[in-house]
């Protein structure tokens, strides 16, 4: 994606679902951060599906082509159509809808979690080896533990996450050496997710260095977030996770290298 701000373009072929992974990503971070942007999208979403449902409600039989109507009606029918698409396009920013409340209040439970976390006392790292081992035998081979050595990133907490609907999901806290946290949530089962990114945050009310994305793969809900990181080195690192859980394989050497070189032109991160 180009860099700067998404044009109208890319918030169009997002909508559409044109974009790759990687831009999607992207966009999707960039919506997380603005506000703005994020009503954009979902005012793209209401609108073409209205216009779907139009198209899909016109009659079959349509009568026969009546004589062209004199050109001033014709102009003022086009007018008349005009104010209506604005006074569609107006009333769908007004009426832009949120993520389902159910992730929403798995995202802030997480979000509990995360900070719990991050306020514990720091202990040592533990051997990478035995501790993404002990978490894979803890969640089962159906679940994707991500070992994120090469994004700078060590596997330094597997405990209990938030209960929802009475399903337990599996905290996997990662800790970097330049002040950075990340948390993978994975809820067995389905809360309505799909294989596609949802964006989580940072919604209003919450700190706009907020990042969250979540995702249905191999049997589990999976929820990604961090707080104060560098949104590129963020939107990498997630577009990597979701394709190797879906895949269910372990990272290649191309993902490796792609993550290290994320890593090394990133930004330290604030929280």
């Amino acid at each position: 994606m180009k860099s700067g701000q998404p044009t109208w373009e890319d918030l169009n072929a997002y909508v559409d679902g044109e974009l790759n992974d990687e831009r999607a990503a992207e966009v999707a971070v960039a919506l997380g951060r603005d506000p703005a942007l994020a009503d954009q999208v979902a005012a793209l979403h209401r609108l073409k599906g209205a216009a779907q449902s139009l198209l899909e409600e016109a009659p079959v039989d349509l009568p026969e082509t009546p004589a062209p109507a004199p050109v001033w009606l014709r102009s003022a029918m086009a007018l008349a159509g005009s104010l209506l698409m604005v006074l569609l396009v107006g009333s769908l920013w007004i009426l832009v809808a949120p993520p389902p409340a159910q992730h929403l209040v798995w995202a802030d439970q997480a979000w509990q979690s995360h900070a719990a976390w991050q306020g514990a006392a720091v202990s040592p790292l533990p051997r990478q080896t035995a501790a993404l081992r002990e978490a894979q035998q803890q969640l089962g081979p159906a679940a994707f533990v991500p070992d994120l050595l090469s994004a700078g990133l060590t596997l330094a907490h597997v405990g209990d996450g938030p209960t929802i609907d009475e399903r337990a999901s599996f905290h996997l806290g990662y800790r970097g050496l330049r002040g950075c946290r990340l948390s993978l949530f994975l809820l067995p089962g389905d809360v309505g997710l799909t294989e596609q990114m949802l964006d989580l945050g940072p919604h209003p009310g919450e700190p706009l260095q907020r990042q969250a994305v979540a995702w249905q793969a191999g049997g589990f809900s999976n929820l990604l977030l961090a707080e104060g990181m560098d949104p590129l080195r963020f939107a990498e690192i997630a577009r990597r996770i979701l394709r190797a859980s879906l895949e269910q394989r372990p990272f290649d050497d191309e993902t490796r290298q792609a993550l290290q070189r994320n890593h090394a032109d990133s930004e330290r991160c604030t929280a």
